[in-house]
């Protein structure tokens, strides 16, 4: 009688466990993250279901398919892609802050890919057509690439982004 009584015990003991572990795990994944925390932590959380809030800065005009949303800091942007619950981002969403539930991903853009849109911006330089200014900025965004990769000591630059499940405006 005492072994089955220590029996249930462990038994019990063991699906509490469970249960706290679980709610752990899930408060984990429904905590609300700014922009720039998510950002912050990027690195350890891909394939991770995360909720993050931002204000949106551009939805996608012609697809509705992605949005933009900044924190605190404007310089910070994720960018948010429809899945699951999202049909699309309408443009009246510009302007609000959302709240997100998805999956956090990561798009790595090796030293190859880099050196080869170099060469094709250097190209699209060289013709003079007027896209000096677009020229300018997308030599900018690699030189700063490279400096990235070099500082955090990576063949390889990150580009990180949100598969949407659900989102909600928040007031």
């Amino acid at each position: 009688m005492q072994k089955v009584v220590l029996m249930a015990l462990v038994v019990l003991s063991a699906a509490c466990q469970t249960k706290t572990n679980n709610a752990e795990q899930n408060e984990a994944t429904t905590k609300v993250m700014a922009v720039e925390q998510l950002l912050a932590n990027a690195e350890t959380m891909v394939d991770t279901e995360i909720t993050v809030q931002g204000h949106v800065t551009h939805t996608c005009k012609h697809s509705g398919k992605r949005c933009f949303i900044v924190g605190d800091n404007p310089e910070l942007s994720i960018r948010v892609e429809a899945g699951g619950q999202i049909q699309g981002f309408n443009r009246e969403l510009t302007g609000n802050t959302i709240a997100v539930k998805g999956v956090l991903k990561e798009r790595r853009l090796s030293e190859e890919y880099i050196a080869q849109w170099e060469e094709k911006v250097k190209l699209k330089e060289a013709k003079e057509d007027g896209t000096a200014e677009t020229c300018a900025a997308e030599m900018s965004n690699i030189s700063n690439m490279r400096q990235w990769m070099e500082a955090n000591n990576k063949n390889y630059y990150s580009i990180y982004y949100v598969n949407g499940v659900s989102y909600e405006v928040v007031d």
